[in-house]
């Protein structure tokens, strides 16, 4: 036979009572908060899911803050060429120097020449074109204006004539008149000439960033290309440098630059051209189309990254809206099932209420009510 003492009652009661209590609150907070958990303790498997998640978002939400700024960086890249291709090219380009080329309109080459050099300066600033704080055709090396116009008469790139045929051949120098700022070439072991250093400016200047393809470094803590996307967008590549064979500048500005010079140097009271000729401005607007050719490849390149960039945000956030829909799934209750846990809570809470009626011994006190 069994004795039930009454200190023994009262210990699972009070136990019995806790018990209730507990779980009436954690219902009470399951309806109020909406989550399924509220610590780590709560649910150890759903937590741990719970964490991949949250930090998932959390590089989502970084992939797409970076998309979104390389995207409207490319997107104004694409309006500044457009511009320069729709207007200052066409209006204070090849307008003058087809006028110019035009045997009725030898009195007006000066003008022409003004145009086309007022056009040269123009497609320069325009090229020094800023988005936020970042020069956008600067490369990798966003914080200085990339272009200029020397001195004399050269156009620049990051302090470079970039079709001067008596400097291209020399050493590229960090510091002017230094001799000992050269910078070494690792793969011939010399020093960078300055159409050396253009070309690698052109081809090799990168500024990676992490808009979600699985960004990774290698084994000497580069970023591998395929895993990232390289946000520089370098002028020198899209404006083109360097001479041709008949010593010509390649890229549009510069052309202009000499053809002005061309116009200028015509002598309308003797009839002479003093400094190239005819033939040479017919050369050089013929090279000037077709370096508006190859800027117009140029623009439709920088179209097809934005394209892209903007392709990549819609699936990053598809891919954001998909886990959210799971964190949904691990952390949020179920309203209707939350209210019935809570309302059986409260039936058992009340009725340990009432059994405590019967199990707590009455005092003296209780009975001289």
């Amino acid at each position: 036979m069994v004795r039930v003492t009454t200190n023994g009652s009262l210990f699972n009661y009070r136990y019995n009572l806790s018990k209730v209590t507990n779980n009436l609150n954690n219902s009470m907070m399951k309806v109020m908060t909406g989550r399924e958990f509220n610590s780590y303790a709560a649910d150890p498997a759903a937590a741990t899911r719970a964490f991949k998640v949250h930090s998932s978002l959390n590089a989502i939400n970084a992939q797409y803050s970076n998309n979104r700024t390389v995207l409207s960086k490319f997107e104004s890249a694409w309006s500044n060429i457009k511009g320069m291709l729709d207007d200052l090219s066409n209006e204070l380009g090849e307008v003058p120097a087809l006028e110019g080329l035009n045997g009725t309109n030898l009195s007006t080459l000066d003008s022409q020449a003004q145009v086309l050099r007022s056009g040269a300066e123009a497609i320069i600033q325009s090229m020094n074109a800023r988005y936020d704080e970042d020069f956008i055709f600067a490369g990798s090396d966003n914080q200085e204006a990339p272009f200029a116009i020397d001195a004399d008469g050269f156009i620049t790139y990051r302090g470079v004539q970039i079709d001067n045929p008596a400097t291209l051949g020399n050493n590229y120098l960090t510091a002017p008149n230094d001799p000992t700022s050269t910078v070494i070439n690792p793969d011939t072991k010399q020093p960078y000439t300055n159409n050396e250093m253009l070309k690698k400016w052109a081809e090799d200047d990168h500024l990676y960033v992490d808009i979600g393809l699985g960004f990774e470094l290698d084994g000497n803590g580069e970023v591998i290309p395929s895993t990232a996307f390289d946000s520089a967008i370098s002028g020198i590549d899209i404006m083109g440098y360097g001479v041709d064979g008949d010593g010509d500048p390649k890229n549009m500005a510069s052309l202009m630059l000499r053809l002005a010079d061309v116009f200028e140097g015509y002598d309308l009271e003797s009839d002479t051209w003093n400094n190239g000729s005819y033939e040479d401005a017919n050369r050089l607007v013929g090279k000037f189309l077709d370096s508006k050719s190859a800027m117009i490849d140029k623009h439709a390149e920088l179209d097809a990254e934005a394209k892209f960039l903007n392709t990549n945000s819609t699936q990053l956030e598809s891919n954001f809206d998909a886990l959210n829909v799971e964190l949904e799934d691990i952390e949020r209750v179920d309203q209707v099932d939350a209210i019935t846990e809570l309302v059986w809570a409260q039936t058992c809470y009340s009725a340990a209420l009432q059994v405590g009626v019967n199990v707590i011994p009455q005092s003296l006190i209780d009975y001289m009510r």
